[in-house]
């Protein structure tokens, strides 16, 4: 049987449920992620060691907790999917190839009044 709607569209049935404290499981992930990054901020600036290790060890360790965590995964593989799909088109018309117009074939030649005169 064949399923109407969308194949870019997730089904209702698909969507997440709260796991632990009425979050998702990718914001619980999101949340741990962060929490992680944290505490190894700290632990650096604790030790002593340079700022911008602090910085770098942050923006590289936060962004895939974060991505994952909004979405934003999903939304970017549904556009390349999209992208990559091979889209097939038809279009119906009732131009035949070989046939030309000519300048005379869009005037109108009958005697056409918009207007009453009765």
């Amino acid at each position: 049987m064949n399923k109407l709607g969308s194949e870019f569209l997730k089904e209702f049935d698909n969507y997440e449920r709260p796991i632990a404290f009425g979050m998702t499981k990718r914001l619980l992930v999101m949340m741990v992620g962060i929490g992680i990054v944290v505490s190894i901020t700290i632990t650096i600036s604790l030790m002593g060691l340079s700022e911008i290790f602090m910085y770098l060890v942050a923006l590289l360790i936060a962004p895939p907790f974060v991505i994952y965590g909004l979405g934003f995964d999903e939304s970017f593989k549904d556009k390349v999917l999209f992208n990559l799909k091979v889209q097939k088109r038809a279009y119906i018309t009732e131009f035949e190839e070989g046939e030309e117009f000519t300048t005379d074939d869009f005037k109108s030649w009958k005697k056409i009044k918009e207007t009453d005169e009765s």
